[in-house]
């Protein structure tokens, strides 16, 4: 069990358990994962996901019970099980990007909240800063996006590549359609900012059929664009779409040669290419892959 822990709960025990179910899948086959692309060589880091364990029907019947009654307006009734916590990026991070990204104006108050505020910032490949950004002093799990990332000079291509690697485990791997999830930059337990995939809850199998992939997993990725990357035609970016869709393929074809039994007809392995040349006509460059 992480030294650190927080407790995800919900009156409804069916939709927190099926979270727990898929997040504690999603965490066992990355590390697994992880272990084994390096013994393949892979060239590819994949994203942290927080550890899980212990799901209870009742919270309060939980190891943590005695601290959860001296907690006001506590959910007695509710389910929920441990995980991970996820450290927001420390005060001095927080202050560098508010007088580097806020405008003066906005960066008083921004700064008066800052210590409060629970800043993992949302990693968007998939949107640029709207005009409106630099005015607000939200830091409450504030977006960085695709421009943030590129003055700070963070390797967007790497994260692109760990994305789209991401998106193949979670489809063939975990069997999951990726619904929702989302990538963050937050502190590990040394105080290194790490990549990190997070939220499950609205995750579904889906069925592995050329209808479920045009449909359910284009449509999974589409409700939650800012976060995927897309072809923008700009010089400096046209590789980031290439990036993103070509870890997904390799690593979709790695994981399909290696659990044949799985994957064992030349219909189903096909799927990814579908999914890729269905989701590149809406946000790749518009070129149907060879």
């Amino acid at each position: 069990m992480p030294p650190f822990r927080v407790t995800k709960m919900s009156r409804n025990t069916k939709r927190i358990f099926r979270e727990y179910k898929v997040h504690s899948n999603v965490d066992a086959t990355f590390k697994a994962m992880s272990k084994h692309l390096t013994t393949h060589g892979f060239d590819v880091d994949l994203p942290f996901v927080p550890e899980c364990s212990g799901f209870y029907p009742n919270i309060s019947s939980s190891p943590c019970s005695e601290t959860f009654k001296h907690l006001n307006g506590f959910p007695a009734d509710a389910s929920g099980y441990f995980m991970e916590y996820i450290r927001p990026l420390n005060e001095h991070h927080t202050k560098y990007l508010i007088k580097r990204y806020l405008t003066r104006t906005a960066q008083g108050q921004a700064l008066s909240t800052c210590q409060s505020k629970h800043f993992l910032a949302k990693v968007y490949l998939g949107d640029t800063k709207p005009l409106s950004d630099p005015w607000n002093t939200d830091m409450h799990d504030r977006p960085a996006y695709l421009d943030h990332l590129l003055a700070e000079r963070v390797e967007v291509s790497y994260l692109a590549a760990s994305m789209g690697a991401t998106l193949a485990i979670l489809h063939w791997s975990c069997g999951v359609d990726a619904r929702g999830v989302e990538f963050v930059l937050g502190r590990d337990t040394r105080g290194h900012v790490q990549f990190w995939l997070i939220d499950f809850a609205d995750c579904a199998t889906f069925p592995k059929t050329p209808e479920a992939v045009v449909t359910q997993l284009v449509d999974a990725v589409m409700e939650n664009e800012p976060f995927w990357p897309r072809f923008i035609n700009i010089q400096a970016l046209r590789k980031l779409w290439a990036c993103f869709r070509d870890a997904y393929l390799e690593m979709s074809d790695f994981i399909m040669t290696d659990a044949m039994i799985d994957y064992d007809n030349d219909a189903v392995r096909a799927l990814p290419y579908l999914f890729m040349m269905e989701l590149e006509k809406i946000r790749g460059s518009g070129q149907l892959l060879a």
